[in-house]
């Protein structure tokens, strides 16, 4: 395929002047294009946002009007007094005539009926949802109340255009307060806000080619039609329409918009004046670069006349009778001369060059073969490392993954709320790092922990045919085992939970690799010691917090009770005080075992009284008991109170000695609460109650004993 010089001269005119200057005239387009339609949306945005902002101030407007309407004292009367009532259409039509947005106004009295309207149709409000048929009262006085209301109405009779014309309805109560602080509910002021004045108030507002309409829930209520593909450039802006004192409001959107095709004319006007001046560019660029190009075509020419003649071996004379001669073509000219008679002597050196070349081509083969060869040998080898590299370096990675997930389990079980929590983690961790098998997890209940039985990746039937499975395989060692699980032996690991409680894991597994098994040892060792010191400290706190005697909670627990309900805002507690009656007596006596029998018997007792009323009960000192009371267990006071007197004087059940009988349980009880004392006085007061009602009881035993 061969191409002329002038088409050559004709592609680079093209593509040197022409194609730059279509692509910028087509970029400057498109960047007054953006910068049109940046422009327009803004404004868009802006008259969204300032017909809004005057819709809700007239809103506004209009909502507090009407509120100062139904506050008038002449409004108020003229529903009863047919004096004030003749004064009614003029106050009525002034508003309305006042009130841009309003179109219609009616008084409505207390019991629903139209006392006077202005600009409305009475038998289209009582045919709107506002009004109700089945009754005889027309209107739904029981859910308006005393505060206001709107509704969007689609009862096109309400307006005067005709059409489909939705309108808001204010409903605003009248009332007026007696000597008793009781509303009294007298009628209502009820204004009809066609939709679309709302876009005749703001129609003046929108410049040429905007649109504007008016929805609700998606649904268009008034304006022209927007949202199509037509109208590209659109912006929307929310008018919540309500007011003080309003039980509810109405969300209406406001949507103005502009078409696509308007932007194109408003580019073309601005492009036009730019556009002319650049085809005259255009066309001075086009004609200076054929000028140029028509000059180097003919150099070109010119040289390609004296190659030929050189080829042929002919002198070229033309080139001594142009008037215009180019000096380089003349340089060139003369430089193909010299080399026409050396061309045939480098001729001859090339021919021996090429076959001493030859030559060593043919060794050069035979060093390929045997040099492709080593390498073939080398690349093998290179290969084999490269695996058992890769391999290592797997390792290495797996290795690394398990340490992470293993300090990732570490902070997990430092911050972790129960056995729950410590399953979950334990079996999607170990899932992450043995993706293959699936988990099974047991850990016993304990102290504050109840029994978790968890799986990942496998289904179990029966949680306790395995467990005794497990049990019946754990006999031999606790460390590690196999069973069988869904016909194959898998691997099951123990778990030590403290206080001789173990737990186990399953993992569905059938071979385990050495390095893989030292990793999950690991993994049980750092589980293992965690729940055994939870189980210690659970054990040191609960021994810290338990009466050694009685076994129920003591001091410590008490005044941990009692700083945690005093730090709360506004806690209700009732304290009783209980101190047991004749302890020291029966220690002196009868010797301390049976005084430590009776506490014994009386924790016992206070318990029993405590039991469905309260859990919080404490020994607090050597035969002082206390009972905590809080929130609405306040109401079972009395209830417990009752109790704790029909248990006193009852046997305790300790035997003292073969000549004296079985004592008598007697208990001094003292109340109080922080409905008659601060919390800071609440226990001084019980304690003072109690020490009151133990002198009575020391009182009517020597009367008795007299």
């Amino acid at each position: 395929m061969t191409i002329r010089l002038r088409s050559i001269t004709f592609i680079l005119l093209i593509l040197v002047a022409i194609v730059p200057v279509t692509v910028l005239s087509i970029t400057l387009y498109k960047q007054m294009y953006n910068f049109t339609y940046q422009s327009v949306d803004s404004r868009l945005a802006a008259s969204a946002s300032q017909i809004t902002a005057e819709l809700s101030h007239s809103n506004e407007v209009l909502t507090n009007g009407l509120r100062l309407l139904a506050e008038q004292d002449s409004v108020i009367k003229s529903i009863d007094e047919l004096l004030y009532s003749i004064q009614l259409p003029a106050i009525l039509g002034k508003f309305v005539a006042d009130t841009p947005l309003v179109e219609s106004l009616y008084l409505v009295d207390a019991d629903g009926f139209v006392i006077e309207s202005s600009g409305g149709n009475i038998l289209a409000l009582e045919q709107s949802n506002i009004l109700h048929q089945d009754r005889a009262s027309p209107f739904i006085t029981e859910k308006i109340g005393t505060k206001s209301k709107i509704y969007l109405i689609d009862n096109y009779s309400l307006v005067t255009r005709s059409g489909m014309h939705h309108s808001l309805v204010h409903v605003v109560p009248i009332y007026s307060d007696n000597a008793m602080d009781h509303v009294n509910i007298m009628g209502y002021l009820i204004a009809v806000v066609p939709v679309y004045a709302l876009t005749d108030a703001v129609s003046i507002e929108l410049q040429d080619q905007e649109s504007l309409a008016i929805y609700f829930k998606g649904q268009q209520l008034e304006g022209n039609l927007i949202g199509d593909d037509n109208y590209d450039v659109s912006h929307s802006s929310s008018l919540i329409l309500s007011g003080r004192a309003y039980q509810n409001s109405v969300w209406l959107s406001i949507k103005v918009g502009q078409r696509l095709e308007t932007l194109d004319a408003q580019v073309r006007d601005s492009m036009a004046p730019g556009m002319a001046s650049s085809l005259i560019v255009i066309i001075v660029i086009i004609a200076v670069v054929m000028l140029f190009a028509h000059l180097v075509s003919k150099a070109f020419g010119q040289l390609y006349a004296l190659i030929k003649d050189f080829e042929k071996g002919r002198q070229s004379e033309w080139l001594g009778e142009s008037h215009i001669a180019i000096q380089e073509f003349a340089d060139v000219a003369a430089l193909l001369a010299e080399m026409k008679s050396t061309i045939g002597e480098q001729l001859h050196t090339v021919n021996k060059k090429n076959k001493e070349l030859a030559r060593i081509d043919k060794l050069r083969a035979s060093y390929l073969e045997e040099v492709q060869s080593l390498n073939s040998k080398l690349e093998f080898k290179v290969e084999e490392r490269t695996k058992d590299l890769e391999q290592s370096m797997d390792k290495l990675g797996q290795s690394h993954f398990f340490f992470q997930q293993l300090i990732q389990f570490r902070r997990i079980l430092e911050s972790s709320g129960g056995n729950r929590e410590i399953a979950k983690a334990a079996i999607q961790i170990l899932a992450e790092c043995y993706p293959n098998g699936g988990t099974i997890i047991h850990l016993p209940a304990s102290r504050g922990h109840r029994m978790v039985n968890d799986c990942l990746g496998v289904d179990v039937e029966n949680f306790e045919l395995l467990q005794s499975r497990v049990l019946e395989k754990s006999r031999r060692s606790w460390d590690r085992f196999s069973i069988e699980f869904k016909q194959q032996l898998v691997n099951v690991f123990g778990i030590r939970c403290g206080n001789g409680r173990m737990g186990w894991l399953l993992l569905n597994e059938t071979k385990l690799t050495e390095d893989q098994n030292n990793q999950i040892l690991l993994f049980i060792t750092e589980l293992s010691a965690f729940l055994e010191n939870r189980t210690l400290n659970e054990e040191l706190d609960f021994v810290a917090r338990t009466d050694s005697l009685t076994g129920i909670k003591n001091r410590k627990a008490f005044d941990e009770l009692q700083f945690s309900l005093e730090t709360q805002l506004d806690a209700e507690v009732g304290l009783f005080i209980i101190d047991v009656n004749g302890l020291k007596q029966m220690n002196d006596q009868k010797g301390h075992e049976k005084g430590d029998q009776l506490i014994i018997s009386v924790a016992r007792v206070l318990g029993e009284c405590c039991t469905g009323i309260t859990a919080h009960f404490y020994r607090i000192g050597g035969d002082e008991f206390a009972a905590v009371l809080s929130g609405e267990q306040l109401a079972l006071a009395e209830q417990l109170e009752e109790r704790l007197m029909a248990r006193q004087n009852n046997r305790v059940g300790i035997e003292l000695d073969s000549f004296a009988g079985e004592p008598l349980v007697s208990f001094s009880v003292g109340y109080a609460s922080t409905n008659d004392v601060d919390f800071s006085d609440l226990y001084k007061l019980a304690d003072q109650n109690m020490y009151h009602n133990k002198q009575s009881y020391y009182s009517i035993l020597r009367q008795t004993e007299l």
